[in-house]
């Protein structure tokens, strides 16, 4: 039986094959990286509370003026700069005493010159109530983040206060969280969601990337937010819409 001779061929693939083979497992390398890696990584932040105490030389509206201060007020100069220039008593003869305006006018006509009028009025400014600014930022709402499983959870509180400058903010404290991808804090108008639909039912306000996964962290909330909608705090992977943690907001 004659046997086949001829060199047996080899299969061999074009480069452009090869070429587009490496570039979709660097991909998906790089991609399991992006998804695993943050699982066992941890990062770390402690931002000071938003805002500060009123300086030591500032006056609230409502307290009173230092004595000191109060004797260098521009009423108070004048004053002084007109007795310092009145001519000295005795000076005056007493004729011409007599012709002063003040000996000419009767007392009920002294009361009521412009001048005595304007500090009436002044006083009387001075004596209305005036509203309190509060000088340290207002909790509005508290809640603890929990555990929903093994890979998804975290710890610590999450409060919203409005601060002394009217402006809202979410201040996250000893918050300690599983890392994940692509990870974001927001508010949810479910009290306490396990789903993307459930994260999403009622209203969703996505407020910033999340900055860390440990540590005390601020985040602004838009002037117009209406916080009566929301009811919790939100850990969210936004790219695989898995719910991290959540805090259910109360007082």
């Amino acid at each position: 039986m004659a046997t086949d001779t001829r060199p047996s061929r080899k299969l061999s693939l074009p480069w452009f094959a090869w070429a587009g083979g490496a570039v979709v497992l660097v991909a998906v390398v790089a991609f399991a990286y992006w998804t695993i890696s943050p699982l066992f990584r941890s990062s770390m932040i402690d931002e000071a509370f938003p805002g500060g105490a009123a300086m030591a030389g500032d006056t609230m509206p409502g307290e009173a003026m230092p004595a000191n201060a109060m004797a260098d007020t521009p009423a108070d100069a004048m004053s002084e700069g007109a007795m310092a220039d009145a001519p000295a008593e005795g000076t005056m003869s007493e004729g011409t005493m007599a012709d002063t305006p003040a000996d000419v006018l009767p007392g009920e006509a002294m009361a009521d010159t412009p001048a005595d009028a304007m500090a009436e009025g002044a006083m009387a400014e001075e004596a209305k109530p005036t509203a309190a600014i509060p000088a340290e930022p207002v909790a509005l709402s508290v809640g603890s983040f929990t555990t929903i499983d093994s890979l998804h959870g975290a710890s610590g509180t999450a409060t919203i206060y409005r601060l002394p400058e009217g402006n809202m903010v979410l201040r996250l404290e000893n918050f300690d969280a599983q890392n994940g991808p692509d990870l974001f804090v927001g508010l949810s108008g479910h009290a306490m969601p396990r789903s993307s639909d459930e994260v999403h039912a009622g209203g969703y306000l996505e407020l910033a990337r999340l900055k860390a996964n440990q540590g005390n962290q601020n985040y602004d909330i838009p002037a117009d937010a209406d916080l009566s909608q929301y009811k919790s705090v939100v850990i969210y992977c936004r790219a695989f819409s898995v719910v991290f943690s959540t805090a259910e907001l109360g007082m």
